[in-house]
């Protein structure tokens, strides 16, 4: 399945994004010249160092060269932290002319918080290490919602090392109207690299509920379970495990769902940052911006299937 509207992405790429990304890329351009300029004072100063016996006269002519670098370095950080906000508003402008989605807005340095990711029960509290940028918010039909990228790990009882926990895309949601029950969906093959966090939700009341799903196939790819009362059926309706399961399928990434009374949590697990730059090749790629347009906008169309759904 296509993300939605990819021809109007197509055209508004052309009309608006690609200007943005050739200013960016001439900035990128400079900079790489810059940096083939201080080289070659480098090898230079190199040269004259080898040859004559200058003295403190060599410290001179190399101070200019370094202090040129580090403004470079400064030009490298200010693209960097510059490009993403860019390209993601102006995706996000694209996005809020959608049907049923509003109000997104972006900020590079805000993380979401670690006590979303804890509160969703899918895995262990307290990691030992927890990284996360890249903050989305807004409002899918009459859910509002945040998002942002995540990368978490905590020690490995076996090797006593650090081990990847998470890395990728992490969503709380809040339903509009009230909602009890707790449920967690994790993917059936990672049950044993998760077996700790599925413990501490058993421990704390959790049970298995693949009995309650009717979907051979979900309970293939899923394992769900649910605190006692919960009615699983009811919050994970039948469209939504189908909606859960053609996303897992299509796109043949892990998922990770919990409802929390009226929090909803999804995490969609990917090896990439988010329309990080390129810096020594061009970030004038379609290919580039779809992509992150498709992650955006497949999370956004679980929490809308949600949405009409509850």
């Amino acid at each position: 399945m296509l993300p939605p509207r990819l021809p109007e992405l197509r055209l508004y790429y052309n009309t608006t994004i690609r200007p943005e990304l050739l200013r960016l890329e001439g900035l990128r351009k400079r900079i790489l010249w810059g940096i083939a300029l201080s080289l070659g004072g480098i090898l230079a100063v190199g040269i004259v160092f080898l040859v004559y016996d200058l003295g403190f006269l060599n410290l001179i002519l190399v101070m200019p060269v370094a202090f040129y670098m580090g403004w470079l370095y400064l030009r490298i950080e200010r693209f960097r932290q510059s490009f993403k906000p860019a390209i993601i508003q102006l995706l996000l402008d694209f996005i809020n002319d959608s049907p049923n989605f509003r109000s997104l807005a972006y900020d590079a340095k805000r993380p979401i918080l670690q006590d979303r990711f804890e509160r969703s029960g899918l895995f262990r509290p307290h990691p030992d290490s927890y990284r996360a940028e890249d903050y989305i918010r807004g409002l899918v039909g009459e859910m509002a919602f945040e998002m942002g990228e995540a990368y978490v790990q905590e020690i490995s009882p076996a090797s006593n090392r650090l081990q990847l926990v998470f890395s990728g895309l992490f969503v709380h949601a809040v339903f509009n109207e009230p909602t009890q029950g707790r449920l967690a969906v994790w993917p059936r093959h990672h049950l044993r690299r998760l077996k700790r966090s599925v413990d501490a939700y058993v421990g704390s009341q959790g049970r298995s509920a693949d009995v309650e799903i009717l979907n051979q196939e979900f309970r293939d790819s899923f394992a769900v379970y649910a605190y006692p009362g919960t009615k699983v059926a009811g919050i994970l309706t039948p469209p939504m495990q189908d909606a859960l399961l053609a996303f897992y399928q299509r796109e043949h990434r892990d998922l990770y769902f919990a409802v929390h009374d009226q929090d909803l949590f999804i995490g969609l697990e990917h090896g990439y940052d988010l329309l990080e730059p390129r810096f020594f090749r061009s970030n004038l790629s379609f290919q580039l911006i779809r992509r992150f347009y498709a992650d955006i906008t497949l999370m956004l169309g679980v929490i809308q299937d949600f949405d009409q759904t509850h």
